[in-house]
């Protein structure tokens, strides 16, 4: 099996590219597979969560990853996977290299929960994670920084890391594959290997070497990058060479048909993207909206600070630090009408309010209310806030697919006061050192735009969970290696 992890690729463009034929690799698996294109993926859309809850079939609440970038206590520092170079340059690259290459798989993601690759070596099915962020696994890898990266970072880095019998990050860990990668796509201007070449390199030699095992999950990333700088309205252009790279895997095994007869080939995007406005009031600032607060700044201790702001692009994190000063935190927040919604943990639910018109709900788990999820819910107030709506006890979802689910596992991802704030469409926030995109693409809401990603299935007629959700992705592979270890 093959899972070919695309950031941002968007049902939209993909069904652009097809009626184009501008697409013949996407084209060829949905042609002999299975397509969805409202498959709904974790919130907050952002890689970090999403990759967690693709690796443990959970979602933050259980695996305690809550975003690309958070507040630890037990730290008292803010959590950086590498989102914005002012931001690591703020907080330093030995702690950004720290979290993204150790703390993330070995100490932030909750050892409560396994991930697909331990339970697939639990079943003696080998498998690879090539560049992937989550990887956890039951072998360990020496990491072995490139000169520039380990000079950056006073050569302190030395720890190992887990991960299947595979594991690549780029030139970043030591495997024997390295050598077989031509150099240009390993070197500094092309991220040290995380791009889609380097990718696709590894899991062509895989397969021609015939050391290509059971499962493989690997992760492009370049589409993410060109749509960040672009906008998801031009980003046909950037899906057409990532087609290219899967047209190179499928020239692998000579005919395309014969991809599919030795494999189970599985497309599934991270995320969407949003078109940000190209004036500056597209950006919500952060820092002006809550200037009459102590707000902790980047490289600041945490001492005597009455905010922590944790800015995921469409979506902020924000932490009270003093729970009296709460109340004053929404009201500034419902102030804002650029500002979708606000939302905070109460008596063991969630309360959402609206930007600008303070409407609100109140949401617990178990309930006269059933979703086509079947997951149970207690809904009081204006649903309209959320955009549901009900037959009889049925709930269905509009603007904000599996909503529910996906709010109550970002706010119950901590054990701490916490309030998630989400911009409007064409909006996304602004805060010192963070990177915006006015006139790109950006990404981190409940919205659809950010939130509806195409699943492609090829090459197996085993039933997938409909309607498809990314959190469900690890049960059907473990169904499907279940059944085969288990065939006589």
């Amino acid at each position: 099996m093959i899972v070919l992890l695309v950031d941002s690729l968007m049902p939209d463009t993909l069904e652009d590219c097809i009626r184009h034929r501008t697409a013949p690799a996407l084209q060829f698996l949905i042609s002999r597979g299975r397509y969805w294109p409202n498959c709904v993926t974790v919130f907050p859309t952002m890689t970090a969560s999403v990759d967690s809850s693709l690796l443990t079939g959970v979602y933050p609440d259980v695996h305690r990853v809550p975003g690309l970038i958070w507040y630890s206590p037990e730290e008292e520092a803010i959590v950086n996977y590498i989102n914005g170079w002012k931001c690591v340059r703020k907080l330093g690259i030995t702690r950004c290299a720290q979290n993204v290459l150790y703390s993330l798989n070995e100490k932030h993601l909750s050892k409560q929960t396994t991930t697909l690759f331990e339970e697939l070596d639990k079943l003696g099915v080998s498998s690879a994670s090539i560049n992937a962020m989550v990887h956890r696994g039951s072998r360990k890898h020496k990491i072995r920084l490139p000169f520039l990266v380990h000079l950056a970072t006073g050569f302190r880095f030395r720890q190992d890391i887990s991960g299947p019998d595979i594991l690549t990050l780029g030139a970043m860990a030591d495997t024997k594959i390295e050598r077989h990668i031509p150099a240009r796509l390993r070197r500094g201007g092309q991220l040290y290997g995380i791009n889609d070449s380097y990718a696709v390199s590894v899991l062509k030699h895989l397969i021609q070497s015939g050391e290509q095992p059971d499962f493989t999950l690997a992760y492009l990333p370049d589409n993410d990058h060109r749509v960040h700088k672009s906008n998801p309205a031009h980003a046909e252009s950037s899906l057409i060479q990532v087609d290219k790279h899967i047209q190179s895997l499928l020239d692998t095994f000579g005919p395309w048909d014969r991809a599919l007869e030795q494999n189970i080939i599985i497309i599934i995007s991270d995320h969407g993207q949003t078109r940000i406005g190209r004036g500056k009031q597209f950006n919500i600032d952060l820092d002006r909206l809550l200037h009459s607060f102590r707000v902790l700044q980047l490289g600041e201790h945490v001492a005597g600070h009455e905010l922590i702001v944790c800015n995921n692009e469409r979506m902020a994190y924000i932490y009270p630090l003093k729970p009296a000063i709460e109340p004053e935190v929404i009201e500034k927040l419902v102030g804002e009408a650029r500002i979708d919604l606000i939302a905070w943990k109460e008596a063991d639910g969630v309360r959402v309010k609206e930007g600008g018109s303070g409407r609100e709900v109140y949401f617990a788990r178990s309930g006269p209310y059933m979703d086509m999820y079947q997951s149970a819910w207690d809904i009081i107030g204006e649903w309209e806030v959320l955009d549901l709506r009900t037959e009889g006890s049925r709930i269905h979802y509009g603007d904000y697919p599996d909503v529910l689910s996906r709010l109550y596992g970002a706010l119950y991802s901590q054990d701490i006061p916490m309030i998630v704030i989400t911009a409007r469409p064409r909006y996304e926030f602004k805060s010192r050192h963070h990177p915006t995109h006015l006139n790109g693409g950006s990404h981190g809401s409940l919205h659809k735009y950010d939130s509806f990603i195409p699943l492609i299935v090829a090459g197996t007629q085993h039933p997938v969970k409909e309607p498809p959700r990314l959190v469900d992705l690890k049960h059907f592979v473990m169904e499907l290696f279940v059944h085969k270890v288990a065939a006589p």
